[in-house]
């Protein structure tokens, strides 16, 4: 008991910040303004898969690429049926690295905007690049021209350690 009767006030509530301060996740650290995106416009698409949707995350890699990144794409939408969302990294064609289906049945015809978050993981192997890596939402309707509406959206790229 002696040991804690000794610390004052100054001490123990830099102890209190030094801990918190190492609870929170390094990664919060690492976030730089390219690797955000938000948007909060509603925007209507009428498109078979895939047309670009706009929001776009940029990550460099200047010496070396990471094995992975982690990018996550969180919107609001009203869907009139089936429709994919994917990714377009480095320009590339739009794909799926992980869920990205919304169907008719979250939404409804007629209905309120939804929230979905969908994650993808895009490997080395899969085109990341030494320099600056370009990721971009994209989508459409599944076989066939769909209209959808996204509205407030966030994206964002991490990179996997």
């Amino acid at each position: 008991m002696k040991a804690f009767s000794q610390v004052g006030l100054p001490n123990g509530l830099f102890v209190v910040a030094l801990a918190l301060v190492l609870m929170a996740p390094i990664s919060s650290f690492a976030t730089n303004k390219a690797q955000v995106s938000r948007n909060l416009v509603i925007t209507t698409y009428t498109a078979e898969c895939c047309v670009n949707l706009g929001p776009a995350v940029q990550i460099n890699f200047p010496t070396t690429v990471a094995p992975a990144v982690i990018v996550t794409w969180s919107a609001d939408y009203v869907v009139s049926d089936t429709v994919l969302f994917g990714l377009s990294v480095n320009g590339g064609t739009c794909t799926l690295y992980g869920p990205g289906e919304a169907n008719i049945f979250a939404s409804g015809t007629g209905s309120s905007f939804v929230s979905g978050t969908f994650q993808s993981v895009v490997l080395s192997t899969d085109g990341l690049k030494k320099g600056i890596n370009t990721f971009a939402v994209c989508g459409g309707g599944a076989f066939k021209a769909v209209t959808f509406s996204t509205g407030s959206n966030t994206l964002t790229v991490q990179a996997s350690n």
